[in-house]
């Protein structure tokens, strides 16, 4: 059979010696494509750069170090064995070789979450367009819902974190934490993988952008046990990993941190406070003018970095078109059940689109079956008649005809999905 590795994603390693051998075979298991740095890096390189504190020498440490200081724009993976301590929030960490292979998922994670920050930019200058301000309310606060069956540390959490201005929500099961994510709003979820509150069987599907609404995921390990099979691949898809050997004021005070660090990146959500032209009155989220405005800077974006971009029309049928009480109780659903990178609008009565960046025909359709089921189980939505239809962007759309196409052709109704 053909060797397809050289299709794996290149990363560069910054180590020495036997070091670098065992880095880079660690990697090829990952699923990466390895090679060996220059003695002088390139910081200016967009690939993935990986720095073996171990072994490398001083002077390769001070200019890591400078570039940071400079704003380093590619990825960085500090691998430090010696457990230095060293956390830089813009870089991954790795303190154990077997944790290598894990490198791939990481950085996947890592590319959401700058598309995350940039989207949350891009909507901030669109919101400026209109005369909207972008502040976060001050009564408003990080939210954290816990993952967890079981775990005693979500009492001992709650507590520090409350102290700390970070609330907290414990989950049971996958059904409380559907119901918990259609009703309210949350930051990013805790997800406890230690031995006391692992249980990978409610976890058998877990997909970044699809199980939790795209929330960030911040998963909580004993940092001295061996990771099987199961929770190896759960990791490696998670935002943040956060070993748990550490001691309690310091465990909480990192949990609060990143809490706090992805509640100032949320993008802006519609309010009663923005100006007219960006709201629809009716319904409280995005008007018709703001998502064509905001689609052009998606559009801009997704064609710089080659990501995908889908639109996802939800449209009411027969006399429910003009039923504004029936689209706004849409309305409310359907923000619960988004992500907080999708940008939801009223396009036309009785019809919502919502732009969804970095998101493929395939994964806006899976959103849209599962806003379709949520509104056949949910009562009095039952009785709404809903068509749906998803475009992913093409290389011949603008801004305009990407929304038009949304729009027009084909929809699908509720009783078919």
């Amino acid at each position: 059979m053909s060797d397809m590795s050289y299709l794996d994603p290149p990363i560069e390693i910054a180590a020495t010696g036997v070091r670098l051998k065992i880095i880079a075979a660690r990697l090829r298991t990952g699923g990466m494509r390895p090679y060996e740095a220059d003695d002088m890096i390139d910081f200016g390189s967009t690939e993935p750069l990986l720095v073996d504190i171990a072994s490398v020498e001083v002077e390769t440490l001070e200019s890591c170090r400078d570039a940071c200081l400079a704003g380093l724009s590619r990825p960085l993976v500090i691998l430090d064995i010696a457990n230095t301590g060293l956390n830089l929030s813009d870089a991954i960490t790795i303190r154990r070789d077997r944790d290598i292979p894990l490198v791939k998922g990481r950085l996947n994670a890592m590319a959401r979450r700058f598309a995350r920050t940039l989207e949350f930019e891009i909507r901030a200058q669109t919101a400026r367009h209109f005369g909207a301000g972008t502040t976060v309310p001050r009564q408003q606060t990080p939210a954290l819902i816990f993952l967890g069956q079981g775990s005693p540390l979500f009492l001992s959490l709650q507590t520090a974190l409350m102290e700390r201005g970070v609330t907290i929500t414990s989950a049971l099961t996958r059904t409380a934490t559907r119901e918990y994510l259609t009703s309210r709003r949350f930051t990013a979820a805790l997800l406890d993988m230690t031995s006391t509150g692992r249980d990978t069987n409610d976890l058998d599907t877990f997909t970044p952008g699809e199980w939790l609404n795209g929330l960030p995921v911040l998963a909580l390990i004993d940092g001295d046990t061996h990771l099987m099979g199961d929770v190896r691949s759960i990791l490696s898809q998670c935002d943040e990993i956060i070993e748990c050997q550490d001691s309690e004021p310091g465990f909480a005070d990192r949990v609060a941190d990143l809490s706090k660090k992805y509640f100032a990146g949320s993008p802006l959500q519609p309010s009663a406070s923005a100006p007219a032209s960006a709201i629809d009155q009716s319904t409280g989220i995005f008007s018709r003018r703001f998502l064509e405005a905001h689609l052009e800077r998606q559009m801009v974006v997704a064609g710089t970095r080659s990501d995908a971009l889908s639109i996802m029309t939800l449209k009411l049928i027969g006399n429910q078109r003009t039923d504004a009480g029936a689209l706004a109780s849409l309305a409310r659903l359907v923000q619960n059940l988004l992500r907080e990178t999708d940008c939801p609008a009223v396009v036309d009565p009785g019809t919502i689109a919502v732009s969804l960046p970095l998101t493929t025909y395939r994964g806006g359709v899976q959103l849209a079956e599962r806003i379709a089921m949520t509104v056949a189980d949910r009562d009095p939505l039952s009785e709404l008649f809903l068509s749906w239809r998803v475009v992913e962007k093409r290389a011949f759309h603008t801004a305009q005809t990407f929304l038009e196409a949304g729009l027009t052709g084909p929809f699908t109704r509720l009783e078919a999905a």
